[in-house]
């Protein structure tokens, strides 16, 4: 089969399937055989940033130093 026609068939293939054919080459491209990995949204990342900065914020100052 060639790489045409597996393009081909992951067109075809319905939005649960694509995504982890997405997670396959995204995980394979880094060199890690985890396909498992998800990455956080930029409003949860802040969020968890504030939270993070907010209750540490001595730990910071001191790291700062």
């Amino acid at each position: 089969m060639s790489a045409a026609e597996i393009i081909e068939q992951i067109k075809q293939l319905p939005p649960e399937e694509l995504r982890v054919v997405k997670q396959f080459v995204n995980a394979d491209a880094r060199g890690s055989s985890s396909v498992g990995v998800e990455y956080i949204n930029r409003e949860d990342l802040e969020r968890s940033a504030k939270q993070i900065f907010s209750e540490h914020q001595e730990l910071f100052r001191k790291l700062a130093q």
